[in-house]
């Protein structure tokens, strides 16, 4: 079958034979994938992968803050709208009181007690 140029089509090359070598210049994708990476390529896929890891504890820090001040907002929110005796408005004063963080030092241990503190709040309204 010619071609525009009036030249006739190459034929296309049969596949290989099992046991037959590529074609020069051709790797084989399995053959690649098994070995094992550079070190600079190892370094750079790490990278890769720590950037990634970076951008998902962002993602599920700022989804966390978020439902905790959710929690708060709806306990402020249910105070604000309930009568509530002052024995009750006690207790739960001193639950907030007696809260002790260092925000400054940013701990998860902190953050625990105060999500504590926000349950036994939702549980004393009765949530």
């Amino acid at each position: 079958m010619p071609t525009a140029k009036g030249k006739p089509a190459a034929e296309k090359a049969a596949p290989a034979e099992p046991g037959t070598t590529a074609p020069a210049g051709k790797k084989s994708i399995a053959a690649a994938l098994a070995r094992k990476p550079s070190r600079k390529v190892a370094k750079d896929m790490l990278v890769l992968e720590l950037r990634r890891l970076r951008a998902m504890f962002t993602e599920i820090a700022e989804r966390y803050v978020a439902n905790a001040e959710g929690e708060i907002a709806s306990v402020i929110e249910t105070v604000e709208g309930k009568t509530l005796p002052a024995a009750r408005v006690a207790k739960m004063l001193e639950v907030v009181r007696g809260l002790s963080v260092k925000p400054r030092k940013g701990r998860r241990k902190d953050l625990a007690r105060i999500e504590g503190a926000t349950a036994s709040l939702r549980k004393e309204l009765g949530e």
